[in-house]
């Protein structure tokens, strides 16, 4: 058994799905297999999969279109190793990515997913502007009240605990369905962020994320009032949510009294304090 499954999802992605697959097999730690579930491309894509022949490579297919988190779910169900590290068919992992991953997770045993910063890569090849999350236990669970504290592509996540709590993709989530599962997560384990861009996401025209902003935003709030509700029962969700997301029309009065509940459950934390007076004054 691999020490790392690597899960891509990947539906007509002939331009880029090479490269990234390429990236994953170019990894300094080779204890891994790369799980590929082809979601019913109609293009070249499963012709260059077919072409790469590398015994570390499983390949699965779905006859008909079944979405994202769908295809996650199968690959995760057919994963093998102990870990399973995240990329998307049209992002490139840095080679020494779940090296470093798998070396920060292992040194906490509470901590059950790590992902890391990314490096905005455009579709001709060019880097761009870096993104980095916040790093730490309890600035991550602070986020995860507002939005996901992960970019998806970058996760690495320890598949034990995700099978030991029934942990999965909900299908039903067209949008922040990575969001919905780390905030179940939350529930077992902690979490943490490498600042380093171990992933450079790509970033194009055709991506889900760029059409469908609106549609993300919705699933994103519903999990986040559902969170704020589980956190402090007694405040106006929505309204403590719109100033920490910096949505207009939110209530800072509710907003502080979602912090105060938060400390009283997880303690101060200085960082928590500091994003919280960003948000403030955004």
């Amino acid at each position: 058994m691999p020490l790392v499954s690597v899960l891509m999802s990947v539906h007509n992605d002939a331009r880029f799905v090479a490269e990234a697959v390429q990236s994953v097999l170019d990894q300094t730690l080779t204890d891994f297999e790369l799980v590929v579930v082809d979601d019913a491309s109609t293009d070249e894509t499963p012709q260059l999969l077919a072409a790469f022949g590398d015994e570390r490579i499983r390949l699965l297919r779905n006859e008909q279109r079944s979405g994202l988190a769908a295809s996650l779910n199968r690959g995760l169900d057919d994963a093998q190793g102990h870990y399973v590290a995240r990329l998307d068919s049209d992002d490139v992992a840095r080679a020494d990515r779940i090296e470093r991953q798998v070396a920060r997770i292992e040194t906490e045993p509470r901590v059950a997913v790590v992902g890391s910063a990314v490096a905005d890569l455009d579709e001709h090849g060019q880097r761009g502007r870096t993104h980095v999350m916040p790093s730490g236990v309890r600035p991550l669970r602070w986020l995860a009240l507002f939005s996901s504290p992960f970019f998806h592509p970058s996760v690495l996540v320890d598949r034990e605990t995700l099978d030991a709590h029934a942990l999965r993709y909900y299908p039903e989530f067209l949008e922040s369905e990575d969001y919905d599962l780390w905030a179940r997560l939350f529930a077992f384990a902690d979490g943490d962020n490498l600042r380093e861009p171990l992933v450079s996401k790509r970033v194009h025209a055709g991506q889900a994320s760029q059409r469908r902003r609106d549609v993300q935003e919705a699933f994103q709030c519903r999990v986040a009032l559902r969170e704020i509700g589980r956190v402090a029962p007694e405040v106006d969700a929505g309204a403590a949510w719109r100033v920490g997301a910096r949505q207009s029309g939110g209530s800072r009065k509710e907003f502080l009294r979602l912090l105060r509940a938060f400390e009283r459950r997880h303690g101060r934390d200085w960082s928590v304090r500091n994003a919280a007076v960003r948000a403030l004054l955004a």
